[in-house]
């Protein structure tokens, strides 16, 4: 599927930037995109990869202390403001997203080296955030992705291999499950990279830890799944540490005389 939702978003992306909007993609341009592409195509390669190596809990887990690998990134290479409050209920937030984590089932036991390339795919997602923070000063959203999902296919390809993993469609279904998965998170996607550019790279790693809490809706709205009073308290805790977050940031924002962090 991620080998497929790269190389399918392509054209799509590279036709829109050369027809509608008119501008060249140049080597130049292909380059900056270089870093960011890698380590999205080899943190997703590896996170999946992972899930088939150690139980899905333990790659669950893992994956939730990435908001913290990106608030370090944040603050060493963008000199963003991270205060007490902010690692508080940074962490608060993500015990919460442990916790929905822990309260589900998981078949398989965890094995230390898919847990070691759990680590390093969210290490790898980290860095993509804060390379693609840095290719979106010099690049518009569609330029940037055209040219990062041509890397994330280069090195989503080996890695198919690699793993053994059958990539062709079987039957008719397959191919709507896979144009499902490239368009419909590719407009989250988009809107993702829209927002960094505009918002702190210390925030974007914090609200990442909605994923779980929208995975768990998710599931009860459309895959009769119940929830139980403890992943409950996951999810007012992840809400809790979200809202308290963003609001302390905005009061902060407001009293600087610059408007900035």
């Amino acid at each position: 599927m991620a080998f497929w939702r790269s190389w399918i978003a392509v054209p799509f992306l590279g036709l829109y930037v050369l027809v509608k909007q008119r501008k060249k993609f140049t080597w130049k341009k292909l380059i900056t995109c270089a870093p960011a592409g890698l380590c999205f195509g080899t943190s997703i390669g590896l996170f999946f990869w992972s899930t088939q190596v150690t139980s899905l809990i333990n790659a669950s887990l893992i994956a939730a202390l990435q908001p913290l690998i990106i608030i370090f990134l944040s603050y060493y290479f963008f000199s963003e403001v991270i205060t007490r409050s902010d690692m508080g209920l940074s962490v608060f937030a993500i015990g919460g997203a442990i916790t929905i984590v822990l309260a589900g089932a998981s078949d398989g036991s965890g094995k230390f080296s898919g847990d070691l390339m759990a680590l390093l795919a969210i290490t790898f997602g980290a860095c993509y955030f804060a390379f693609a923070k840095k290719a979106l000063t010099e690049l518009g959203v569609a330029e940037f992705m055209a040219g990062y999902f041509i890397w994330s296919g280069v090195i989503l390809t080996p890695l198919m291999l690699i793993s053994g993993a059958g990539v062709m469609p079987q039957t008719q279904r397959d191919i709507v499950e896979i144009l499902a998965v490239a368009s419909i998170p590719g407009v989250g996607h988009i809107l993702l990279n829209f927002s960094q550019g505009k918002t702190p790279l210390s925030l974007i790693g914090i609200l990442q830890l909605l994923v779980p809490v929208t995975a768990t809706v998710s599931a009860i709205l459309f895959l009769n799944a119940s929830i139980s009073g403890i992943k409950g308290l996951g999810i007012l805790m992840v809400f809790i540490g979200l809202t308290a977050s963003s609001y302390i940031r905005s009061k902060r924002h407001e009293k600087e005389p610059d408007n900035q962090e």
